[in-house]
């Protein structure tokens, strides 16, 4: 199943990296929309979901067009290996691939997959050992 709060996070990416190419505020084109600065750091963000309207909107204050505010699902997937993966792990996963997207991309989500494994097993092992911190309340 999709994850639409991707989307909308793959989304406000987009806004956010037009608008700063732009060099125009947050607050510069909240204002421009007739919305609050809030609502446009939460669009950004993807906490927010814009209406189709918003978007339109938003694409021609932007000068340019709708659809390229619409991550593609190659552009959804990368994100989310990038707060996985530093650095160094890219650039070992970039020179096995000799350069190849399409190899990058298997290779990113392959290990970006197992580390999210490997963390909530590492958790889930914590658990079962009964090494986990409780919570206090304050």
């Amino acid at each position: 199943m999709t994850d639409f709060d991707e989307i909308y996070r793959g989304v406000g990416r987009k806004i956010r990296q037009t608008r700063q190419n732009q060099r125009l505020s947050q607050e510069s084109l909240a204002q421009r929309l007739g919305i609050s600065r809030t609502s446009m750091v939460n669009i950004e963000a993807g906490r927010q979901r814009a209406p189709l309207h918003v978007l339109w909107q938003i694409a021609e204050l932007l000068e340019t067009k709708l659809t390229l505010l619409i991550p593609s699902p190659e552009e959804l997937l990368a994100p989310q290996s990038q707060n996985v993966l530093d650095r160094e792990m890219m650039k070992q996963i970039e020179e096995v691939a000799n350069g190849d997207p399409a190899t990058i991309k298997v290779l990113t989500g392959f290990v970006t997959k197992k580390l999210r494994g490997k963390a909530s097993t590492t958790i889930s092992e914590r658990k079962a050992h009964g090494k986990t911190q409780s919570r206090r309340k304050s």
